[in-house]
């Protein structure tokens, strides 16, 4: 999915409105995996982590009416990086304060570090896996699970054609025609779903 769209902006606009129930919830289906992976990337235990994302969503919500990314050129994800960063680095500060096991370095290194480098090596790679993942589940249930198992173990898997067509009891030529019938629907719904130019990146 490396040339998958990036988040839409339309998407964005409508969390403006906080009745928008289905922005919402297209927004958390996305981001919310997303979020909590970070946390918990970052250190955060599973409790905390919950908590944490859950804090970072309402942070969004409160603040994403000054989102303006066409004034000061700053995309979302490295905006929604910052916002996350932050409620970790607001979770171990606390820690730090009731823990005598946390070192002063990992809240320094925690505190200074460039979110755009972050947000090219962390956040965006599991972005793309998120979208993949949201993406995926939808034409899992467009094609015959015959279909989407020719193209999961091929392009997924990356095993040998000839193993995987005698597995589905298909010929190797039924597997290249399903897997490309599934990787056409992929990028279609990639292209529904996300805007058609690429966000802005600092």
């Amino acid at each position: 999915m490396e040339n998958t769209p990036e988040t839409r902006y339309t998407l964005i606009d409508r969390l403006v409105d906080a009745r928008d129930s289905v922005a919402w919830a297209e927004f958390a289906g996305i981001y919310q995996p997303l979020i909590f992976r970070i946390c918990q990337k970052k250190g955060l235990q599973y409790a905390d982590a919950v908590d944490a994302t859950q804090e970072v969503l309402s942070r969004v919500s409160r603040a994403i009416e000054r989102f303006r990314p066409q004034a000061n050129k700053a995309s979302f994800r490295p905006w929604l990086y910052q916002i996350t960063r932050n409620v970790v680095t607001d979770y171990f500060r606390r820690r730090g304060k009731m823990d005598d096991d946390l070192e002063p370095q990992d809240l320094l290194a925690l505190a200074e570090a460039r979110p755009e480098t972050n947000e090219t090596t962390e956040f965006r790679i599991e972005y793309q896996k998120q979208i993949f993942l949201v993406i995926a589940r939808e034409v899992s249930k467009q094609v015959k699970p015959q279909t989407w198992q020719a193209f999961w173990k091929t392009e997924v898997e990356r095993r040998p054609i000839p193993e995987v067509a005698q597995e589905l009891g298909l010929n190797a030529g039924a597997v290249y025609v399903a897997r490309s019938r599934v990787l056409a629907r992929l990028r279609k719904a990639a292209q529904e779903r996300l805007d058609d130019s690429s966000e802005t990146s600092q």
